[in-house]
């Protein structure tokens, strides 16, 4: 049986992104694979593995601009900062005085909510100049730090769990939008508390529509030497943000050979084939017209 679909994957620490889809690729012998958002290194968490034509789906696969798109639980160490903005990078100073309390932590973790100016930091993969952060960072050449621009980002709500005065570590969910870098908040907090912080760990537990409840351990998938197609979901699993319609008779098989067909709507829909049920894929609808954006499937056979 073919592997094609999504796999969303627990990512374990000490792993890139990019290990996790090596893996995969020789797990499944499937070359046409990816990721829709990088995981650092340390953190864990949900990556929805996206195999064989189900790529084409990964940039559809968050609503745009959809505030809640990714969630995560962080824990972040007060008193300190590095070159990371996370334990494991270089420390580049350290807080000797008394740690703030639990009510200042808390309102300056919760004045992140909302839409915000947030810059990479510079162990990022965000480009400049067509140059990874972190390639330069790692070169010495920090002067690109000072081309690297502040965006705006979105953080629809921060909940602090717990407070160790005590270890000076907070305990923290984020929901927030795509684009959102969580150690940049424990570095933006800490220097608004006067006293630095630094992310101490980092879970995803919600990308694409999936939650960790949903994920694969990678550990399992290596233990078994392959990729049960049962644990496959579906091209248009992350896709239910979009509306659906759904084309019968001439107009499914005008889609299929990637023509234009009557139907209502407006803006990014996915498309199926009246009866059977099938995703055919994805378009764009408006003026009474669907024009195909994204076809899965040819008229009577699958799309290569």
């Amino acid at each position: 049986m073919r592997i094609e679909g999504i796999l969303p994957v627990a990512k374990p620490q000490a792993m890139t992104s990019h290990d996790v889809v090596a893996i995969l690729r020789r797990l499944t012998g499937v070359k046409r694979i990816g990721h829709s958002g990088t995981l650092d290194p340390m953190a864990t968490g949900v990556l929805p593995i996206y195999i064989g034509k189900a790529t084409r789906v990964i940039e559809y696969a968050s609503a745009p601009g959809d505030p809640a798109a990714k969630a995560y639980r962080c824990r972040m160490r007060l008193g300190l900062e590095t070159d990371t903005q996370d334990v494991w990078g270089a420390q580049v100073a350290a807080y000797e005085g008394p740690l703030p309390d639990e009510a200042a932590v808390r309102g300056a973790l919760l004045s992140f909510e909302g839409e915000i100016l947030q810059t990479p930091p510079m162990y990022s993969a965000v480009k400049v100049g067509g140059r990874k952060l972190y390639e330069l960072a790692r070169k010495g050449e920090a002067a690109a730090a000072g081309a690297v621009k502040s965006r705006k980002v979105y953080i629809n709500n921060i909940t602090v769990i717990e407070y160790d005065a005590e270890a000076g570590e907070a305990l923290f969910d984020v929901v927030c939008g795509k684009g959102v870098y969580v150690r940049t908040i424990c570095a933006d907090a800490g220097r608004l508390l006067g006293c630095g912080a630094a992310m101490s760990g980092l879970e995803r537990t919600k990308s694409d529509g999936f939650l960790l409840a949903d994920c694969v351990p990678l550990e399992a998938l290596r233990e078994a030497g392959g990729v049960d197609a049962a644990l496959l979901r579906p091209i248009d699993a992350p896709l239910s943000w979009m509306p659906r319609v759904d084309l019968a008779g001439a107009d499914a098989a005008r889609f299929c050979n990637g023509l234009p067909c009557e139907a209502g709507g407006e803006g990014t829909v996915r498309a199926y084939e009246g009866g059977s049920g099938r995703f055919l894929g994805i378009a764009t609808a408006g003026g009474g017209a669907l024009r195909p954006e994204k076809v899965f499937y040819s008229e009577g056979a699958e799309a290569k």
